[in-house]
């Protein structure tokens, strides 16, 4: 005689059960599109005769770079750009953003020059820093931050903007302070523009590192792969690319996915 139990099902009335069959889904889904970009690879391979790199060479190049020690220093290199242009950039736009959801004539004094940097590509910058300030890594920086605060000032703005204008009064009437109101009234309800902001800033900021070594600098990953570039070593200019967004991916996953759960926490 067999004995069956049966799972009880939540109280609202909810399948316990699907969001392990949703993981499920979601991993199915993640290997099929890996295997098929595998495949249409290997067929742009063939169909190439040759000039495209096969999976076979590209994870010889990847085990070779994996191997080399001059990968890991220019990861180091590209790294250190990457924390001083985003940081620079992130404190800078925050700040104009802030002043310019609290502040109409902030806002009207900026808002031309937000509209007018968002339109110019970001590799114009780097190419006039380049032509004004030379081929010093100081020109390459501050490129990458000019192009990077207007996207910062846009998220941060509209955060600031759309808080709720009832804790401003309520603030006035209990008498806060500039400062506690910047931290316990803003601040609070900004958290998540200002880590969306921060987010963007550090994406768009490992994108513009390696096209600013590629065009100026002899060291770091950019530099790299265009010194593969130039040899037509196109395999390892994928597998240094490959190296390079798992890590910057593993680092956004890590730090930032971890400082959004504890700060929104509360909400």
């Amino acid at each position: 005689m067999s004995v069956v139990v049966a799972t009880p099902p939540s109280g609202d009335g909810r399948d316990v059960g699907a969001p392990g069959r949703r993981r499920i889904g979601d991993v199915k889904a993640l290997a099929t599109a890996l295997l098929l970009a595998l495949a249409l690879w290997q067929l742009a391979t063939l169909i190439s005769d040759g000039w495209v790199p096969s999976l076979v060479q590209i994870f010889d190049a990847l085990v070779e770079d994996l191997q080399s020690s001059l990968t890991y220093e220019s990861i180091f290199i590209t790294f250190r750009r990457i924390l001083i242009a985003f940081v620079a950039s992130t404190l800078i736009g925050v700040v104009i953003g802030v002043g310019m959801g609290l502040s109409r004539r902030v806002e009207a004094f900026f808002r031309p020059l937000v509209v007018i940097s968002l339109a110019i590509p970001d590799p114009v910058y780097i190419i006039f820093a380049i032509l004004v300030l030379g081929t010093e890594e100081s020109s390459g920086l501050i490129a990458m931050t000019i192009a990077l605060v207007p996207f910062i000032v846009n998220i941060v703005v509209a955060g600031v903007q759309a808080r709720d204008l009832g804790l401003d009064e309520m603030s006035d009437v209990y008498r806060f302070g500039s400062k506690r109101y910047l931290a316990h009234v803003v601040g609070y309800q900004i958290a998540p523009a200002l880590l969306a902001a921060a987010r963007t800033s550090f994406a768009f900021s490992w994108k513009l590192v390696v096209l600013v070594e590629a065009l100026s600098q002899p060291e770091g990953i950019g530099a790299q792969i265009y010194y593969s570039f130039r040899l037509l070593r196109p395999a390892h200019m994928i597998s240094l690319a490959l190296i390079f967004i798992v890590v910057m991916r593993a680092l956004d996953a890590l730090v930032f996915e971890r400082i959004e759960r504890r700060a929104l926490a509360w909400m």
